[in-house]
This record gives C-alpha cells, sequence and structure tokens, in this order.
C-alpha cells in the first residue's frame, strides 16, 4: 500500500510542479516613454503578473539608443500587451511609426 502511495506522489508531484510553471507565462509589450531623445515605443518581454510592476519601474532606467548613446527613460505614458492598441492618440500614431 506505502508503494502504491509513494508511487502516485512521484506521478503527481510533477505535473503540479509543470501546471504551477506554466501559470508564469510571459507576453510582449510595447510602452510608450518619453526621453531626453524624444518620445519612443520600445518593446519587452516580462511575465504577465509582473508588468505593471516592470512598466512602474521604467522611469530613471538607461537606454542605448541605435547610435549607441545612452539616454534614460523619464516617464512611461503607458504600457501595453503587443497585440493591443494603446488608449491615447498620440501613443497611436507614434505606434504606427515605429518599426518592429
Amino acid at each position: 500500500m506505502i508503494r502504491l502511495i509513494v508511487g502516485l506522489m512521484s506521478v503527481v508531484m510533477p505535473v503540479m510542479t509543470l501546471a504551477a510553471a506554466s501559470s508564469q507565462t510571459s507576453q510582449d509589450y510595447k510602452c510608450h516613454i518619453t526621453s531626453a531623445k524624444g518620445d519612443k515605443v520600445i518593446f519587452y518581454h516580462w511575465k504577465m503578473d509582473e508588468a505593471s510592476l516592470n512598466a512602474a519601474s521604467l522611469p530613471s532606467k538607461q537606454r542605448k539608443s541605435s547610435d549607441g548613446k545612452k539616454y534614460f527613460i523619464k516617464d512611461v505614458v503607458e504600457c501595453v500587451p503587443l497585440s493591443q492598441d494603446f488608449s491615447s492618440e498620440e501613443s497611436k500614431q507614434l505606434d504606427a511609426k515605429t518599426l518592429r
């Protein structure tokens, strides 16, 4: 009887662990930010349950532009999943101009 219980536990525990790990799904996000170099749309890949915390921590982060110069993020206008549209018209226009 004990062997049966131990055998079942060895099968059930990995399945439960796998289910818990898959609940930590991540997603691509786009954020409209303001910086010394102007407004930009930048892209991130975050865990879904940490997205709002990550977006809130973006101001004062240092980034590198395509020409290699460093700049700081001043403010985050909004962050949305990549498949969604921004809510503000300014962000939508900037997103339309941004290369993927």
